[in-house]
């Protein structure tokens, strides 16, 4: 049975990963004035995503990261909140992060298939902006 993550627990970890990994002085745990709503939808969505783990995995990251429900770290949030999605699920995060291709991923860069084969610790092309 797959576990998911609450829309509190993603929110937890976002205040976390703020205090932990601070890059700008201007960082704050703040959700966007329709972040909850958008939360709950990702995690809906994660979880009418098939059955396959990192199917989900990457539905869950690409929400975070194109969905943009914080004012602040939303990458970061994303990238750790998918490795402990993973982990949970017996499943192992094989990633160093990056982030130019989180920023890929964020602006519709990369296939589904590239995310995953990625997330399994396979490689992936090189972020180009303007290049699709």
């Amino acid at each position: 049975m797959i576990k998911y993550p609450s829309v509190d627990d993603v929110i937890e970890v976002n205040k976390n990963v703020l205090k932990e990994i601070k890059v700008r002085k201007a960082d704050r745990s703040a959700l966007m004035p329709s972040g909850r709503t958008i939360l709950e939808r990702i995690v809906d969505d994660i979880k009418g995503t098939g059955t396959d783990v990192y199917d989900k995995a990457v539905t869950l990251l690409k929400g975070l990261l194109q969905r943009h429900p914080f004012e602040s770290g939303n990458r970061r949030t994303a990238l750790v909140v998918t490795a402990s999605f993973l982990e949970i699920n017996g499943e192992e995060l094989n990633i160093a992060h990056d982030t130019n291709i989180l920023q890929g991923i964020r602006e519709r860069y990369y296939r589904d298939e590239e995310i995953k084969d990625w997330l399994k610790g396979g490689e992936i092309r090189e972020f180009k902006r303007g290049i699709y």
